[in-house]
């Protein structure tokens, strides 16, 4: 079920992303950086679990955010930054400002420049795709169906953020003719 859930979201944003120019043909990526999922997400899941009735679409966005954080350290220098771990992602606010946070000191965007816009825009879009997709999984809210299920929609979203990142730094996949 789980793994099912997450592979239509997966296909669902992608597509989202595609449609709209966001994404290359070929989804980009990195299993350094999809790993680093699995050193940050158990901190963030307790601070989105705790928001998310209150902010889900923020919640959700955030976890895109991180994603886009992720690439940007890995495209900098991973050596040093794969040591970082999720605080490093929190604003002064801490969780409520984690956006701008990665946005200005981590991807190094002016909160009003039309690139940090963009994102935020991005961002919100693909996080009312995947609020939707959950809404619509079954799983009633307040049970663990309903956590796995949120979990694999962090996890999406963290993926596609960092995607998103890659692709405007300029990574793309492309296939080589050896001969």
């Amino acid at each position: 079920m789980y793994d099912r859930y997450e592979a239509e979201l997966f296909t669902q944003l992608f597509k989202c992303c595609r449609s709209r120019g966001w994404l290359p043909e070929r989804f980009p990526e990195s299993e350094d950086i999809n790993s680093k999922w699995n050193d940050i997400s158990a901190e963030f899941i307790q601070d989105a679990v705790r928001e998310f009735n209150s902010y889900p679409l923020a919640t959700l966005a955030w976890s895109a955010y991180i994603g886009a954080a992720v690439a940007k350290w890995w495209d900098k220098d991973w050596e040093v930054n794969s040591l970082r771990g999720y605080s490093s992602l929190l604003g002064e606010r801490g969780f409520d400002d984690m956006d701008e946070h990665i946005l200005q000191d981590i991807l190094c965007y002016n909160l009003d420049s039309s690139d940090a816009e963009h994102l935020h825009s991005v961002f919100n879009t693909c996080a009312s795709e995947a609020d939707a997709l959950l809404r619509r999984s079954g799983a009633e809210a307040g049970t663990a169906d309903a956590f796995y299920v949120f979990v694999r929609t962090l996890r999406v979203m963290y993926r596609i953020g960092a995607a998103i990142q890659l692709a405007t730094m300029g990574y793309s996949f492309q296939k080589l003719n050896c001969v």
